[in-house]
This record gives structure tokens, sequence and C-alpha cells, in this order.
């Protein structure tokens, strides 16, 4: 191979790689189905220690107690809609503040940690859903 083939076959690759990355950043992101069980959902009451407000998907830890351990308290950290949603539906980063207590319905991690995807949130006398897609959105 000479040097000018060898050449052309970098440059090619340069050109490609980022589209093959890309692809597959995406689809990672997508991938709410490989990650939490679309088939359970799950209602939590806690206290909110944070918020952030951040693309791709916004996302919130939440205090919850243990109604049958007294004094137990389990951090979840959920993930939820993109800014862009949240700020369509009238939640901005003000919305919700620390301490605050919220009642969220949530899609669990299949994997039994104290994750999940948030399909909606009770805000006053709101409830919001956030999220009613099939597991690609």
């Amino acid at each position: 191979m000479s040097i000018r083939t060898a050449r052309r076959l970098v440059l090619c690759g340069l050109l490609i790689a980022p589209f093959l990355i890309a692809g597959v950043a995406v689809q990672a992101h997508h991938a709410v189905a490989g990650v939490y069980d679309l088939t359970k959902e799950v209602v939590l009451e806690g206290k909110l220690k944070k918020l952030n407000f951040t693309n791709p998907h916004a996302s919130i830890e939440l205090s919850v107690p243990d109604k049958k351990i007294k004094g137990k308290v389990t951090d979840w950290k959920l993930t939820t809609a993109s800014v862009q949603t949240l700020t369509r539906e009238g939640i901005n980063k003000t919305s919700m503040k620390p301490g605050e207590v919220l009642k969220v319905t949530i899609l669990p991690a299949k994997n039994g940690s104290p994750t999940g995807f948030i399909r909606n949130v009770q805000l006053g006398d709101r409830n919001i859903l956030l999220f009613f897609g099939d597991g690609t959105d």
C-alpha cells in the first residue's frame, strides 16, 4: 500500500468516526427500556435534596423515608425529561426547592438500585406527566 493510499484511508476513518461515535451515544441516551422496568410503576414521596436542571435529562435526588423501618431514609437518584420538556410543562429550576416534599411516579431500575425514571410528578395540585413513551424516548 502506498503512502497516498494510507493517508486516504486515515482521512476517511477520521471523517467517518464522529458519525459512528454519535450513533452509539444517541442509542445509549435513548435506552430507557434497557435500564428501567417499563412494566412497573412505583410511587415515591420524599424530600427533594437536589434538582439538576441540565440536558440531556434533568434529574432529582429525593430522600424517601422507609415505610417499614422507622428512621431509615433512602436517597433516590431519579432521571426525568429534558429541560425543554420541563419548561414546556411550566417547571423551571426554581419550581422545586430543596426540602420540599414531592410525590413522583417512577419506572424503577431493573437492577433494583434506588434509581428510576420519573413518569410523572405531583407539584401542588398539578399532576404533570413527563414520560409516556415506549422506552425509546
